[in-house]
C-alpha cells in the first residue's frame, strides 16, 4: 500500500467531502456544491472525480486534496491513494475505498477494525473519510467517526430535490462532527 500524503491544518476547521462526482464531458457539479461549501478552509474529493475539471472548479472555492477512485488520473498531483489530515487536534483518515484498503465497516470487532485502520494510514486516526458507494453515512463506532459524502451526482439514493449530496467535517479542540447535506 501507498504510503499517506499529510496534510497538517493547525485550527479548527470545516471541510468540505465530495466523492463519486464522476464529471466529465456531459457532467458538471451542481451548482447546490458550490453553496454548500461557500465557508470551508479545505475541500476533500474522496475519489471518482472523473474529469480533472470537476477538482479545477472546487479549488475555486477553497485548496483542494483529493484521494484516487478509478476513475481518477494517476498523473494529477492532487491525488494520493491515501491521505491523513490532521486538522483541529484531530487526525482524519481518507481513501476511496475501505473494503480494497482491508478496512471491514461491517467488521463487530472493536480491535480487527483498529488494527486494519492504523495499517491502512500508518497512524490511529479519530475520523475516516471514505467513498465508493454513492450513499451518505455518519456513523460512530468505538470511537472512530466514518463519514460517507455519497454522491451530488449519481446519488444510490437522490434526495428530497432529486440531486445527491455532500457532507461537512467539523473539527474543533479535539472533536469531530460531520453532517450530510441534501443537494
Amino acid at each position: 500500500m501507498e504510503k499517506p500524503a499529510i496534510t497538517n491544518i493547525l485550527h479548527a476547521a470545516r471541510i468540505g467531502l465530495i466523492a463519486d462526482s464522476h464529471c466529465g464531458d456531459t457532467r458538471a457539479l451542481p451548482p447546490s456544491v458550490f453553496e454548500a461549501f461557500r465557508d470551508v478552509v479545505l475541500i476533500v474529493h474522496l475519489g471518482d472525480c472523473g474529469a480533472a475539471s470537476g477538482l479545477d472548479a472546487l479549488e475555486e472555492i477553497a485548496p483542494v486534496i483529493a484521494t484516487r477512485g478509478g476513475d481518477d488520473s494517476a498523473a494529477d498531483p492532487r491525488y494520493a491513494g491515501v491521505r491523513v489530515i490532521n486538522a483541529g487536534g484531530v487526525r482524519i483518515g481518507a481513501l476511496f475505498d475501505p473494503k480494497g484498503a482491508g478496512i471491514a465497516l461491517d467488521d463487530d470487532r472493536a480491535e480487527r477494525l483498529r488494527k486494519a485502520i492504523e495499517a491502512t494510514f500508518g497512524t490511529a486516526v479519530d475520523v475516516v473519510a471514505f467513498a465508493s458507494t454513492h450513499q451518505s453515512l455518519v456513523s460512530r463506532r468505538d470511537g472512530i467517526l466514518f463519514v460517507n459524502p455519497g454522491s451530488p451526482t449519481l446519488p444510490a439514493k437522490p434526495g428530497p430535490r432529486g440531486l445527491g449530496t455532500v457532507a461537512i467535517l467539523e473539527v474543533r479542540n479535539g472533536a469531530a462532527t460531520a453532517e450530510v447535506i441534501d443537494l
